[in-house]
């Protein structure tokens, strides 16, 4: 956690030589960037055959077009990563300050990577050889010899050339990579574009600080700039490449397809273990251009199936595939199970092995990958078949369970991505898991994930929602650029076909709506636009995917109303409609803490507030005249347009904010409440959908049956809207989805003049006779003004009001909540929880419910202090966990508890309502609680005050705040 790029870095180095056990590991590649057989996560076996083999490392140059620079080359990698190694850039990290910028030239010129082998003259004799790269970073010829023998464009398509005659003249090889530079190709395709019509948008808003084009070059759209990350448009041999030579057929990739033998219940029975029928599709390159290849092939699923058949395999276009189907009987295995449904732990999968022998002496090719039993559905039935005005749902179904996806939406967790580990992705990712989400959106501007990170989503139990790599753009549509992106989808299903993780497939991201909100200004020729959408979308990307998964749901576009957009001709009228599909909801103007703003939509799959990163996070990437939520580094990094301004607003809304005279001590505050302010909306909203799983009002709206927010994880340390800092430092959001995803959840809101109490319980096993605590409390005084203790049941798969109490009849505010001129509302607040049993059992779920605004409350300065640290202790969690007490004088709101350790908390941003609270540490790595003594840190709102009175209890204090200058609210609206 909070790894310094250097430590990213060196990781990367130590492990981007080895494959995942997806990648086709043969030692017939006489040179290969990956030579090792490694484990992943829990258990992974990689199966080889050797055709003919090399352990030669090779050593790579990289130098730029003019020969200036001339540095060692990283494969795989890229140019801004061997650049930095080399010293060239040599101004910081690529995060620090304006590096953004200072480094820009890099991908304003031309790089080539070159290196210089001896091949086997043996290799000569295969009836093919051929240089295999599965990612070329992107415009780029491969010239072997000084022979040009092939071009790529497309940052995600897998390239084979052939070389045999290459190899034929010597067998010294000069191989070199010449790439272009992304700025320049992007640029003459778009003015070669032009030359027809505009293909919209010309460039990003100036205030992301970016380049201009991206939808103009198939590469990570993000890499040009986002709203929420820097532009390092890279180059560079960025995936796995060989040179290998082979006669028959060697094995590409695996597709896997299981379907149950019967019905499956509509509940869930962890132990049920059903037969499966099996479909088997093997992808070969061929050595032949076509022709018929006789051998056997040999399919091995550990103890559970094994069979070798003589087959005849026909190959079209150096490719062949063959398909086998099978069938695996009753109680052999264990389905695979999302995230919080089945048996706790890794995810049941199993390792598939498939052997390709050929008739003749020629070498065998093999490739194992692991595989897990279960079906996937999103179901659009109409809400009610009497009235289909009310709109279809949109739900998951995984096993036939109908299931609430809780979630997040994923961003590359670095802009250049050779520079993550597999040991960061895996953090990052049970991050996700321990905080109760089952579904992580890939979002269409980044990358298709590496093998990694997709085997790992398998083992935690992550459903992938998958876009397509594209988003927020219109787009070419002439054949070339159709045929790359035909390329493309088939590389990637092929290549992600086997996951039991991958939910469903969309072709974009929000590109429906732009189109159809005029977005980019196409509403003047709309059919042409609507034209070319379809033909991308629906005719390319669409028809593609279904003619190799007919086992997953496909969505045209994301938001997008399902079938009903289907039924519109794929544009619809209205794509963020609340009875149909999935909507994105951002409003920044609103009061984001009160729930009656957000929209009961049937999937909320992108919704969320800005912050910025912690201090420790960016203290890292600044220097003290960066400390200033003013300063040029702040709105350099804020790349979403008016983003500074709408922090100030929300943050003054409900809190004071710190003034902006360039102190640590403000500008640590500010960062604070905008973190306060992020978490307690995106609680309020996430709290909304949930309670919204299964009830409709009387326009159909409801029956809301997801929640992902934006966004997972940080590109850099700058605003985003991400619950994980870069690093993987968590922000109080995380902490608060943690609680707000539990699968018991007691959810407060205030309507009218009531607080409604509601219980949500999205799992298929109903908790009766808990035990439902409200209390109420003021905040000057520690102890309870009056409590209510009932028992409640929390109905499987519901969200129930199970209470009601009147703030003035039943909580009775005007008797327990006077304090001079004082609002009742900023005297007191409500806490709540839910325990199993009697109120002895486990705690299931706690809440609060902040009447007003904290701003406004009768706060006391809270002293919160660290009384004790203890430790280490084992836990499930962590070998090194430690228990940190905690006391106060006062109530305390938002208490933050921050270590420079790795790690995280088991509960942060809390309210304190009692002397003393004890919360445990996991560390990551290994410490002592004498360094967490040093530098653990509590902060609580008061803290961020002056020194005035924060009591109002008289005239002249109540005008004093009133007029208080940082009070946003009253410089806005008095």
């Amino acid at each position: 956690m909070r790894k310094a790029f250097l430590d990213i870095f060196h990781q990367h180095q130590e492990t981007s030589q080895m494959p995942s056990e997806e990648q086709n590991y043969q030692p017939a590649v006489v040179v290969s960037s990956t030579m090792v057989v490694w484990r992943l996560l829990f258990s992974v076996v990689v199966w080889t055959t050797c055709l003919v083999s090399s352990s030669r490392a090779q050593e790579w140059t990289l130098t730029n077009a003019n020969k200036s620079i001339e540095v060692p080359g990283s494969v795989p990698g890229g140019v801004y990563t061997d650049l930095m190694a080399a010293g060239i850039l040599s101004e910081g990290d690529f995060y620090y300050r304006f590096n953004d910028l200072n480094y820009r030239w890099v991908a304003k010129e031309d790089w080539s990577y070159s290196t210089t082998f001896e091949v086997d003259p043996e290799m000569a004799q295969h009836q093919r050889v051929v240089l295999i790269f599965d990612g070329l970073d992107t415009a780029a010829e491969v010239v072997v010899n000084g022979v040009v023998v092939g071009k790529t464009n497309n940052m995600f398509v897998r390239y084979v050339f052939d070389v045999k005659e290459r190899i034929q003249e010597s067998n010294v090889v000069d191989l070199e990579i010449r790439f272009e530079s992304p700025l320049t190709y992007s640029t003459r395709a778009f003015e070669d574009q032009l030359k027809d019509y505009l293909v919209p948008p010309k460039c990003v808003p100036k205030e992301y600080q970016g380049e201009c084009h991206a939808n103009h070059i198939r590469k990570m759209q993000a890499s040009f700039s986002w709203d929420w990350g820097p532009a390092f448009p890279n180059m560079g041999i960025w995936k796995h490449w060989e040179l290998t030579g082979f006669d028959t057929l060697k094995i590409r990739d695996i597709l896997f397809t299981a379907t149950p033998t019967e019905e499956l219940p509509a509940k869930p029975d962890f132990s049920l273990r059903p037969g499966w029928n099996i479909t088997l599709e093997v992808v070969f390159d061929s050595a032949l251009e076509s022709g018929s290849i006789e051998g056997e092939l040999e399919i091995f699923l550990e103890d559970v199936f094994n069979v070798t058949t003589e087959t005849t395999i026909v190959a079209k276009d150096f490719e062949a595939s063959k398909t086998v189907t099978f069938e695996i009987g009753q109680n052999l295995v264990e389905m695979w199970w999302p995230n919080g449904f089945g048996v706790p732990g890794p995810r049941a999968l199993y390792d598939l092995n498939v052997t390709w022998k050929p008739k003749t002496e020629s070498p065998a090719s093999s490739k194992g990958v692991r595989v897990g039993f279960r079906t996937v559905e999103l179901n659009q039935d109409f809400v009610d078949p009497a009235n289909e005005t009310l709109g279809r749902h949109y739900r998951v179904h995984v096993n036939n369970v109908k299931m609430f996806m809780k979630g997040s939406n994923w961003i590359p967790a670095h802009i250049l991505p050779e520079v993550v580990s597999r040991d960061y992705t895996l953090e990052l990712l049970r991050a996700a898991q321990i905080t109760h989400q089952n579904c992580i959106r890939v979002w269409g501007g980044g990358i298709y994930e590496t093998d990694t990170f997709y085997e790992i989503a398998d083992e935690l139990g992550l459903l992938i929602w998958q876009d397509f790599m594209f988003a927020c753009s219109m787009y070419p549509v002439d054949q070339p650029f159709l045929d790359s992106v035909a390329d493309e989808v088939r590389t990637q299903v092929r290549r992600l076909h086997h996951h039991p993780s991958i939910l469903l497939w969309a072709a974009n991201n929000e590109n429906e709506a732009a189109l159809r909100g005029n977005w980019y200004g196409t509403a003047s020729n709309f059919e042409k636009y609507k034209a070319d959408y379809k033909k991308l979308y629906v005719e390319t990307v669409r028809n593609v995917t279904q003619s190799l998964d007919s086992s997953r749901p496909f969505v045209v576009s994301s938001p997008n109303n399902g079938i009903e957009s289907e039924e519109e001709d794929h544009v619809a009228k209205h794509p963020y409609s609340n009875l149909y599909g999935d909507v994105h909801y951002y409003n920044y103007l609103s009061d984001a803490w009160d729930w009656k703003i957000y929209p009961p939509t049937r999937f909320a799959s992108e919704y969320g507030f800005q912050s910025w990163p912690s201090f420790r996070t960016m203290r890292n990437v600044t220097t003290e005249e960066d400390w200033s939520r003013t300063s040029s580094l702040s709105y350099h990094r804020q790349h979403h347009p008016g983003g500074q301004e709408e922090i100030v607003l929300e943050i003054g809304l409900h809190m004071h904010l710190p003034p902006g005279d360039g102190t640590e001590k403000s500008y640590r505050d500010y960062l604070y409440l905008n973190q306060v302010h992020q978490a307690v909306a995106v609680k309020t909203e996430s709290e909304f959908y949930r309670r919204g799983m299964s009830s409709i009002n009387s326009q159909g709206e409801g029956y809301i049956s997801g929640a992902l927010y934006w966004q997972t994880n940080d590109i850099w340390q700058g605003p985003s809207w991400a619950s994980l800092e870069y690093g993987g430092r968590w922000k109080m959001l995380h902490y608060y989805v943690k609680k707000f995803f539990t699968p018991v959840l007691v959810s407060l809101y205030v309507d009218g003049d009531d607080l409604e109490v509601a219980v949500i319980n999205d799992s298929y096993e109903s908790v009766t006779g808990m035990t439902l605590s409200v209390v109420l409390y003021r905040y000057d005084q520690m102890k309870p003004i009056t409590h209510f203790n009932s028992t409640v049941d929390a109905v499987a798969m519901e969200a129930n009001v199970v209470a009601r109490y009147n703030l003035w009849d039943d909580l009775k505010l005007t008797e327990h909540c006077q304090s001079g001129l004082q609002d009742e509302v900023d005297v007191c607040f409500v806490v709540a929880g839910a325990s199993a049993g009697h109120g002895e059992g486990e705690i299931l779920s706690t809440n609060f419910q902040l009447l007003g605004k904290p701003k406004d409350a009768l706060l006391k300065k809270a002293s919160v202090e660290v009384q004790s640290i203890s430790g280490p202790y084992l836990t499930t969690i962590s070998n090194n966990t430690f228990i940190i007490t905690l006391s106060s004088n006062q109530v305390a709101l938002f208490v933050w508890v921050e270590v420079d350790d790795p790690g995280f908390f088991s509960d942060n941003g809390f309210l304190m309502v009692t002397e003393e609270v004890s919360i445990e540490f996991y560390a990551q790595g290994s410490t002592t609680k004498e360094l967490l003594q040093q530098s653990i840190q509590v902060t609580s709102l008061t803290d961020t005050y002056t020194d005035e009175s924060i009591a109002r209890g008289d005239r002249e204090a109540v005008m004093e705040k009133a007029l208080h200058p940082n009070d946003i609210r009253n410089l806005i609206f008095v």
